[in-house]
């Protein structure tokens, strides 16, 4: 769960921006090091174009250092 303070909310385009003041995750979903492991997660997200919900979990790459092949 992410607890959030509302920072702004904009009437006309229905934004809202958060302040993140709390995340808090079941242990069951934890790795040995105590960091959330998305495998056991099983995050949830919407793809809107195709009125679908996806399970993320499956690694693609390596954060920070992919890009620099690119160079």
């Amino acid at each position: 769960a992410v607890e959030c303070r509302l920072v702004s909310y904009d009437r006309e385009s229905c934004r809202l921006v958060g302040e993140i003041v709390n995340v808090c995750a079941d242990e069951s979903v934890l790795n040995a090091q105590g960091k959330i492991d998305p495998a056991k997660l099983r995050p949830v997200s919407l793809d809107p174009m195709n009125n679908a919900y996806l399970v993320v979990g499956e690694k693609v790459g390596n954060a920070y250092e992919d890009g620099k092949k690119l160079k």
